[in-house]
């Protein structure tokens, strides 16, 4: 099996191949995110790319669906130029990061989807929290960290509270240009009692499972 590998670069001559989905480095003198497929025996690269703009952005999670396509999540602080590509949320939320979510077509040199995920306040601020999974109709589903109160949320069972940081399950649709549903999960009062999403798995039955870690004592 190939092996993929997520991370975050400082280095403006990171190994990128050939017709990468984005060649140059974003970053300044900040770190960009990246996406590396490499070969079963470890002997060459298959396709590596940044993925990140002109500010922070760091990955995460990463997931494979059955044609190979990649689905990436993190965090960015690039307000302006964290490369969208038709995007459910095509603007940066506010505070200082937002996740974001992006599938990296199977090639490895175009963005089929990317897009920021985020609320007013903070996501996943340097919490390294998040993951991702995706099922067999190519819906992906994310998890890691919120402290918006507008955060995007459908068929939520929990919806934000200011002063209070929640664990957030999104699902996007096969396009990534929708939510099929969006929830928090934390404390039921205001305060400083945070609660994040870590790692995220789906069963047969697309039931969702997530871990993480919480100092809510409801």
């Amino acid at each position: 099996h190939n092996i993929y590998v997520v991370g975050s670069t400082y280095s403006t001559d990171f190994p990128v191949t050939l017709n990468a989905a984005q060649s140059a480095f974003g970053g300044g003198s900040n770190n960009d995110a990246f996406v590396t497929k490499i070969k079963a025996d470890g002997s060459a690269l298959v396709y590596s790319t940044y993925l990140g703009g002109s500010k922070m952005d760091q990955a995460y999670g990463i997931a494979l669906d059955d044609l190979g396509n990649a689905y990436i999540t993190g965090e960015t602080e690039s307000t302006l130029d964290f490369p969208t590509q038709n995007a459910y949320q095509p603007t940066y939320g506010g505070g200082r990061s937002d996740a974001f979510v992006t599938k990296l077509n199977a090639a490895g040199n175009a963005f089929v989807y990317s897009t920021y995920l985020g609320g007013n306040d903070d996501e996943n601020y340097f919490h390294e929290d998040g993951g991702i999974a995706v099922d067999s109709t190519y819906n992906a589903f994310v998890t890691g960290y919120t402290c918006s109160a507008n955060f995007p949320t459908l068929g939520s069972f929990r919806n934000g509270t200011v002063g209070t940081c929640f664990a957030f399950v999104t699902r996007f649709n096969a396009a990534g240009k929708a939510l099929v549903f969006s929830t928090l999960i934390g404390t039921r009062s205001s305060g400083s009692n945070d609660t994040s999403g870590i790692d995220i798995a789906l069963d047969a039955q697309r039931n969702v499972y997530v871990v993480g870690e919480t100092n809510a004592t409801d």
